[in-house]
């Protein structure tokens, strides 16, 4: 870029409108007279002539022919008293009224009109080499400006080709856990630890019952479920919920796997607090900003073959559908909190049982991450591997919060993501060693 810059101010051409080309006078008064030589003959040259023979013809009658001019000729009987009249009686009469003064006026006149007329039009003209000139000095900035920004434009492609090549951009829950599956496989794989910082303890809890995720999941857009049957949707959440459940014991797997090879590498978990430590349930704290008055929680029958209810008032987003195929209950919002609480507590004991570290933080996390990195001091090339989730359920204001996340092999921000995990792992531990003290 510094060298389009140098490039554009060296090409500025220097404008010098003091020594711009003068023309000469006679010149554009040739120009003139070529350019309109009607207008030029018939205000100009004819009455210019007329002018000077009726001066010439005065002049010649006072200073030399005295007497004759001032004789008082008359007309007797029609007849012209003036024996030696010039030309005709009506020209001599014409003459001696002539004023000199209003002749050379006349005369005078019409040349500083003629003046007038060439300095005007060399204004004009150096004007218009003037705007031609900054004309050209613009046309030559804006090429060189057209040519820095597809300079530029290149750059930017091949800047965004690179972190293209480094960045995978994933949306929908589909994506996401292909995505985790990949960052599972290789800590199977390579022996790297898998780190995971979670919301929840069970993969994309959320999301087998907000309806907006189920449809996308299952290819669907959400209004396309308005005539489905219950008993559809039950299939489509099923399916959803399936694939996080694989995901989930694949992730036990690993666990497993990893203790047996003895490599030291393991599996760490940071998730939400689900017990009341202190004045804070952080657990519930999160299903409280996820079900907050913009959320609807419905009730279906897996089995049943009528419509799903259709609500127009309430965005797909915000409707949270839990299934009920035993006594319902009225408050369906409460029996799908008491259920997440039961999934998230069952998966952390569960993960415990296994030997996996779980730690407990008392605050909601902006962002989970799935991380595979290989152990300190690790010979040879080992490959890292990571999935942030940027969004996830919905946002506390009642608009749509989509699920997006990337996956990243860069080992740049993989190192990142690993610092941010293990701030947030030893926040929490030092935050329970505090509060442990203090009872």
């Amino acid at each position: 870029m510094e060298s389009n810059a140098a490039s554009i101010e060296h090409s500025k051409p220097q404008i010098h409108p003091n020594n711009a080309h003068d023309e000469g006078f006679f010149a554009v008064l040739f120009d003139i007279t070529k350019k309109h030589t009607l207008l030029f003959t018939f205000f100009f040259l004819i009455p210019f002539i007329v002018l000077l023979i009726s001066l010439g013809l005065k002049w010649y009658y006072i200073f030399y022919d005295t007497m004759h001019y001032l004789s008082d000729f008359q007309s007797i009987n029609g007849k012209w008293t003036d024996p030696q009249n010039y030309f005709s009686p009506g020209i001599d009469k014409y003459i001696r009224e002539l004023d000199i003064a209003g002749l050379v006026g006349g005369i005078v006149g019409i040349f500083i009109g003629l003046f007038l007329t060439v300095t005007t039009e060399k204004i004009n003209r150096q004007k218009e080499r003037l705007n031609q000139q900054e004309m050209d000095h613009i046309k030559t900035q804006t090429g060189l400006l057209v040519q820095a920004t597809k300079s530029l434009n290149g750059i930017m492609m091949e800047v965004s080709g690179k972190v293209n090549e480094k960045v995978q951009l994933m949306e929908g829950t589909k994506d996401v856990l292909e995505g985790i599956d990949k960052v599972i496989e290789l800590s199977k794989i390579q022996g790297n630890s898998l780190l995971v910082l979670s919301n929840t303890a069970k993969i994309e809890a959320i999301s087998p019952f907000r309806m907006d995720l189920v449809a996308k999941h299952a290819d669907l857009k959400p209004h396309e479920l308005r005539h489905a049957t219950q008993f559809d949707y039950a299939r489509r959440a099923e399916a959803l919920l399936r694939d996080c459940t694989d995901v989930e014991n694949k992730l036990k797997e690993t666990a497993i796997y990893l203790q047996k090879i003895g490599s030291g590498a393991r599996v760490e978990f940071v998730t939400l607090n689900d017990q009341n430590e202190g004045s804070s349930h952080a657990f519930l704290k999160y299903l409280g900003k996820i079900f907050n008055e913009h959320v609807l929680v419905e009730t279906y029958r897996s089995g049943s073959n009528s419509a799903l209810a259709v609500n127009e008032t309430v965005p797909h987003h915000n409707r949270f559908m839990i299934a009920m195929n035993g006594q319902e209950e009225t408050d369906a919002q409460s029996v799908l909190i008491r259920q997440l609480y039961n999934q998230h507590s069952q998966a952390m004991r569960e993960m415990l049982d296994l030997g996996v570290r779980v730690t407990k933080v008392n605050k909601t996390l902006p962002i989970q991450l799935f991380i595979s990195t290989p152990r300190e001091n690790t010979p040879g090339i080992q490959k890292t591997l990571c999935v942030c989730i940027l969004g996830s359920g919905s946002n506390s204001s009642g608009r749509p919060s989509k699920l997006t996340a990337f996956l990243t092999d860069d080992p740049h921000i993989v190192s990142s993501m690993v610092e941010l995990f293990y701030d947030y792992e030893s926040d929490a531990t030092l935050n329970t060693r505090e509060f442990m003290q203090k009872l």
